[in-house]
């Protein structure tokens, strides 16, 4: 059953910034929930609470704005079926703080009897060539966001290509209730818990640890727990093998190379198993540029800190 939505007021744009503090919209649940392949639990909790600034807009996000008529004019010549903009701001009714702005309004007709919301991505195609599923798992979190607080019963969704200036053939997908009511309930326990508690999110990865604890201070040392000693010896033991691995993959990659010879492709039964191609390059010779044109390697040269992580093997 559909939940009901209230509208608000064109947001000023000033305002709309400092709401988006103030509120989790779709493009941010996947991150919330740690499901997002851009965004973590910890960064977008970060951003939430003015530690961090949200990335900016670049030419790629500007691309999808401007673009966003055309698709949608695209979409009605392939389906038949009319959209209007939706410059409104939806949110849940339980939870104010739940916010979205849809793409577009899909039109009532014959074929779909309701209105609907489109939703208009460009991407690559290297992004989706490897997904278990049509279009990344954050893009339905975000669909069932939006539905969830429209209270639409379908959505369509219409991915352009830049790279390769391709259009793919609509989905159309459903009003998910079971989805949406776990979605719901964990983030609005993520935003209680965070945004309102105050706790900070466990980081999830090495980005997230640079994030919090972007330098060392090379006179403090700490002393190994039993706990941490166990993660050194298990990290040391994953190691070795590792290195054995690759010596051994280093060995079979050699053999089949002595296989090929001069040949660029091995198959079998017509189809390729390993190929061996002939390729060239060009890298920036660094060092020799900073000896033989030191003002230009100033110039042009971007200072950047970073933390090395090395694991010392014991004696």
């Amino acid at each position: 059953m559909a939940t009901a939505v209230k509208y608000l007021d064109n947001i000023p744009t000033k305002k709309w910034v400092a709401d988006r503090k103030a509120s989790l919209g779709g493009s941010e649940v996947a991150a919330a929930l740690g499901r997002s392949e851009y965004t973590t639990p910890l960064r977008l909790w970060m951003i939430k609470k003015g530690l961090i600034e949200p990335m900016k807009g670049n030419a790629v996000t500007e691309f999808g704005h401007v673009f966003e008529p055309v698709m949608a004019e695209k979409f009605t010549k392939l389906t038949g079926l009319r959209t209007r903009n939706a410059p409104k701001t939806y949110a849940h009714s339980q939870y104010p703080f739940l916010r979205g702005n849809i793409d577009r309004q899909i039109i009532a007709s014959d074929n779909h009897p309701g209105t609907g919301l489109l939703e208009l991505k460009t991407t690559t195609s290297n992004r989706l060539k490897n997904l278990s599923g049509p279009y990344p798992l954050e893009w339905k979190y975000q669909i069932q966001f939006y539905l969830a607080l429209t209270g639409y019963e379908y959505a369509y969704l219409f991915i352009y290509e830049r790279d390769s200036a391709e259009y793919h053939k609509p989905i159309i997908i459903f009003r998910d209730d079971r989805f949406i009511a776990e979605m719901i309930s964990e983030v609005a326990k993520w935003w209680n818990k965070h945004i309102v508690g105050g706790v900070r999110p466990d980081p999830v990865n090495g980005e997230d640890r640079i994030i919090l604890f972007p330098e060392s201070k090379g006179d403090v040392v700490v002393e190994a727990t039993p706990k941490a000693y166990g993660y050194y010896t298990e990290l040391l033991d994953i190691r070795q093998r590792m290195e054995r691995l690759e010596a051994l993959e280093d060995h079979y990659k050699n053999l089949l190379k002595d296989h090929l010879k001069e040949a660029e492709r091995m198959v079998a039964g017509g189809r390729t198993l390993v190929s061996w191609k002939s390729s060239t390059s060009t890298r920036l010779d660094t060092t020799r540029l900073k000896a033989d044109h030191p003002d230009l390697y100033q110039q042009y040269g971007v200072e950047s800190s970073s933390r090395r992580f090395l694991l010392t093997k014991p004696k």
